[in-house]
């Protein structure tokens, strides 16, 4: 039997942060997503292929991409919902700045605030999931969750595959997107 301690070291091995998530901002996260993927549901009827908490470098409060299914499934930046529900997220930029400029901190505490806001992220994805926002059996597979910087970076693989079942979706991903990292 695997301990959870073993479990957090066999996921940091793979690009995750190294730190829990922090309560307050995956409540807020995960309300603000609940409420986006709500709204685009009832203004388009997709189907989806893919669900992005996205951040910059700097660790900024993250915005919401979900892209259609089609050959573009993969480009965040030119999606049509890029930055869908932006309004709900916008609520967090208060949380974010109280929390501090990653610039304005020393180094090391400025990798553990880093590494939280994205661990928060990851854990905001997991629980909608957990509750079925993004579908079960047959719909679940078809989509995929990402945790992604802006750049892009090497955890994002790390994300993917923690996030998601090993199946074509995630494969295709890996290699087109992330470029098989």
């Amino acid at each position: 039997m695997t301990s959870t301690d073993d479990r957090r070291d066999d996921e940091r091995n793979d690009g995750a942060a190294a730190v829990d998530p922090d309560p307050v901002l995956t409540a807020a996260i995960a309300d603000a997503t609940r409420a986006a993927v709500t709204r685009l549901r009832a203004e388009h009827p997709g189907p989806f292929c893919a669900y992005a908490l996205v951040t910059t470098g700097e660790a900024l409060r993250p915005y919401l991409t979900v892209t259609p299914d089609g050959p573009e499934r993969w480009d965040l930046a030119d999606s049509p919902y890029a930055i869908t529900g932006d309004e709900h997220f916008a609520h967090g930029t208060a949380l974010y700045a109280a929390r501090g400029d990653l610039a304005d901190l020393p180094a090391r505490e400025a990798q553990t605030e880093y590494d939280q806001r994205l661990a928060s992220m990851e854990a905001v994805l997991r629980t909608l999931d957990a509750e079925g926002l993004f579908g079960t059996g047959a719909a679940r597979e078809a989509t995929l969750l990402l945790v992604a910087t802006m750049p892009p970076d090497e955890s994002d693989a790390g994300f993917a595959r923690r996030l998601n079942p090993p199946g074509p979706l995630l494969d295709d991903w890996l290699v087109e997107a992330a470029e098989g990292r």
